[in-house]
């Protein structure tokens, strides 16, 4: 569940699509599929170094109108695997699933971007695995690239993961 890469991505696709389809959509959700989405960030604050993140995202999006065709809400189901790197360390998650619910206001502002399900599944290099999982309230993140952990639920092995990429 990452912020500002993944959800400028999910709501220049949320938004932009209401903004197309508004008129045309009235009351009935428009859903959208999509599969193999790439982009990358940068994870910082969470290990004592930076940490590249390569993302591969596949799905769906329900938008949602009032009865004026007005955008209301969207629902993304998506499937994600991410690939970390740094300090010449790899390390490649495993596809993990989970639910982001956008709610905006009537001027089209994001007034929640709630994400639910797993956060991220990595095997680490000493056999266990990293999971995290969750809710994460992205607007309650500014500013930051990429969320390893959720606000609420299970954290994982944070140490664990960082140990496996530190230098």
């Amino acid at each position: 569940m990452r912020i500002t890469c993944r959800i400028a991505v999910v709501l220049a696709a949320v938004l932009g699509a209401s903004v197309v389809i508004s008129t045309a959509a009235a009351d009935k959700p428009v859903k959208t599929v999509f599969s193999n989405v790439t982009f990358s960030s940068t994870m910082s604050g969470v290990c004592s170094f930076d940490v590249n993140v390569d993302s591969v995202v596949s799905g769906f999006e329900i938008d949602y109108f009032d009865a004026a065709g007005n955008f209301t809400k969207a629902t993304v189901h998506q499937t994600e695997q991410d690939t970390f790197t740094a300090n010449g360390k790899t390390l490649t998650g495993i596809p993990y699933t989970y639910d982001l619910h956008v709610l905006v206001d009537s001027s089209g502002n994001a007034t929640s971007v709630l994400a639910t399900g797993v956060a991220e599944k990595v095997p680490l290099p000493d056999g266990s695995l990293f999971v995290s999982a969750g809710q994460v309230q992205f607007l309650d993140h500014p500013g930051a690239t990429f969320i390893l952990s959720p606000d609420r639920g299970n954290p994982g092995n944070v140490a664990g993961f960082c140990a496996a990429l530190a230098p």
